[in-house]
């Protein structure tokens, strides 16, 4: 009977020890498998941040784009603002030769043609307004009504 105990005792310790090397084993396992996932998500991270990197690097570039189609948009609003307002000058003074002819008709004639010019260029003041996607929609109607407002008033001579 002792050596049944004896036996008995020496297969519990056995048992009990390796229960606690399969716990100490599964505990062993779970720190590796969360080492992993840690480095795993490390990984992920730092291409989020190569990725993130080359977005903002890609932003910057189109806002540089972006900038300096801006300022060849506001030199060439200026230089056609510049052309526009030579051309209404030269009709003012095509306008004035047209007045001082004395009569009536030419008196009335110059008082039109007048009130057309000064409808450009009040729309021309505006220009700053419209230099944006509409600006051709804006320009090609600004050089209509010029065009026709200069051949109105050549016709007149």
């Amino acid at each position: 009977m002792r050596k049944i105990f004896a036996y008995s005792l020496l297969s519990a310790v056995l048992a009990a020890g390796a229960c606690k090397k399969s716990a100490e084993e599964k505990a062993e396992n779970d720190y590796q498998k969360a080492q992993e996932n840690v480095r795993q998500h490390a990984e992920g991270l730092r291409e989020d941040k190569q990725h993130v990197a080359k977005e903002q690097q890609d932003v910057a570039k189109q806002q540089a784009e972006l900038n300096h189609a801006n300022s060849q948009l506001a030199a060439a609003v200026a230089e056609y603002k510049r052309v526009v307002t030579e051309k209404l000058a030269r009709m003012d003074s095509r306008i004035n030769e047209l007045e001082v002819r004395g009569d009536q008709k030419a008196h009335d004639t110059a008082l039109k043609l007048r009130d057309r010019r000064a409808e450009l260029a009040a729309k021309l003041d505006r220009i700053e307004d419209r230099a944006d996607a509409r600006w051709e929609e804006f320009k090609t109607d600004v050089d209509a009504k010029i065009d026709q407002l200069q051949k109105d008033i050549d016709a007149t001579f």
